[in-house]
């Protein structure tokens, strides 16, 4: 039997100061991100666990920001319960501050409690690193279940987060709203409509039918005479319910289209996709407060699978963007990113669904570490049907469900080059020998 403390990570020396270097580096981490004014909108209520529209944005955000802490003060030799208390005391004595002190921050119970996640989940993986690097078979078996799980239900989540969520409400129309936090549209609005349906500038006469239309991935048109660029985003046509959410818009940003609809994001909380067609609008000088002389015809439509957005001038130019899962970490950055179909997004996507694929391959190599002889051969290939099968199931079955595109080749690609890494760099270690040694 393995002694208990072979089964943690060793706490030599030279960890320690490791440990201490990780966890002094977190605090400064932690302190930068939550200590410093900034503006933002109330959440309501300060007895909330997930507040707000990005409330789950924030709550994803507050368990990473405090998992290197955890980590440091595992290496550093601080016990579970030392450590636990610490970082809780150390989550609340910051939202107190946020909350007295600290301008423009709020602060609820829901950070206080992800903090502590955070943290805690930290301590386990630097205290049981160990057994993550070098697991038994059963303990790799498990590991791999476990994340396996873990990534199709974030393949689920992404691929709903893309999904129209149109609720069933009364919908209002606003032409080149004034909203407080968003610049205005300096141009003129000369018509707009959702295929047939003209968006007036207040309650629609029939949302049901707005609402249909939007499910099924009618065109959002609108006419107008632009001006100067804007430095933020500026809503052309944006049509909101009765409790205020956003169920559409198009709006001028610089100079880009932007456009999004209400998905399942929403409902998770997370921050909303939107879409960009870049130098949609004419080059306007920003001193420059005249219309143009020319109108432009700005289009979108939004489906699960795809988003296509044109702006007509004297030329026509547009644009198609696939939407497949690994698009999700859009959903997740503390700021709002554009997708407008770039070669950086394609790469990052790649990198996102190679490391979430990592320890599958990295663990799944453990599950197959001590076979015999004889049944290495069956086994092996048993686990490769077994990976084929997840990656089939979380990059096609489960996006098709919600109407997502499935995974594209150079997905596929990134999802084998990510199980196939961990496999590669998961310890070697030799089979035992199975030759029969005869005695006299």
């Amino acid at each position: 039997m393995i002694p208990p403390m072979s089964r943690t990570v060793a706490l030599a020396p030279h960890l320690r100061r490791v440990g201490l270097v990780i966890a002094t580096a977190g605090l400064a981490i932690i302190a930068f991100a939550t200590l410093l004014p900034e503006p933002g909108a109330a959440v309501g209520s300060h007895f909330c666990l997930v507040c707000g529209p990005l409330g789950g944005v924030n709550s994803v955000l507050n368990i990473f920001l405090f998992v290197p802490l955890g980590i440091g003060l595992a290496l550093s030799g601080f016990s579970g319960k030392r450590a636990v208390i610490a970082m809780c005391a150390l989550s609340a004595l910051i939202e107190t501050a946020q909350l007295i002190v600290i301008p423009g921050r709020y602060s609820t119970i829901g950070d206080v409690l992800t903090n502590s996640l955070g943290g805690a989940l930290g301590f386990a993986i630097g205290r049981y690193a160990l057994i993550l690097l070098r697991p038994s078979p059963r303990i790799a078996l498990a590991l791999t279940m476990g994340w396996s799980a873990l990534w199709l239900a974030t393949q689920a989540i992404s691929a709903y987060g893309f999904s129209p969520a149109i609720p069933k409400s009364q919908y209002f129309g606003q032409i080149a709203p004034c909203l407080g936090n968003l610049e205005q549209f300096r141009g003129a609005v000369v018509r707009a409509s959702i295929a047939n349906v003209t968006v007036p500038d207040t309650r629609f006469p029939d949302s049901h039918r707005v609402r249909e239309l939007l499910l099924r991935g009618a065109i959002v048109t609108t006419t107008i005479v632009p001006a100067r660029r804007t430095s933020g985003i500026a809503p052309i046509v944006r049509v909101a319910d009765t409790r205020e959410r956003e169920i559409l818009l198009l709006a001028q940003d610089t100079d880009n289209l932007v456009f999004g609809v209400r998905t399942g994001a929403a409902v998770f909380r997370l921050r909303p996709p939107a879409f960009a067609l870049p130098d949609a609008f004419p080059a306007v000088s920003p001193s420059d407060s005249a219309l143009t002389t020319d109108t432009l015809t700005v289009s979108a439509r939004y489906s699960a699978r795809e988003v296509w957005v044109n702006a007509q001038a004297r030329t026509s130019y547009d644009r198609r963007i696939p939407i497949t899962a690994s698009l999700a970490w859009t959903m997740l950055l503390p700021f709002q990113w554009f997708i407008a179909g770039t070669r950086t997004e394609l790469v990052v996507s790649a990198i996102w669904i190679a490391c979430l694929l990592f320890p599958i391959g990295y663990w799944l190599r453990g599950v197959v570490r001590f076979p015999q002889a004889h049944d290495a051969a069956r086994i092996r290939m048993t686990a490769v049907s077994i990976a084929l099968m997840l990656l089939y199931v979380g990059l096609v079955i489960v996006p098709r469900t919600f109407g997502v595109t499935a995974a594209t080749p150079s997905e596929w690609l990134a999802a084998l080059t990510g199980i196939l890494s961990g496999a590669a760099l998961a310890p070697r270690v030799s089979e035992p020998d199975t030759k029969v040694v005869q005695t006299d």
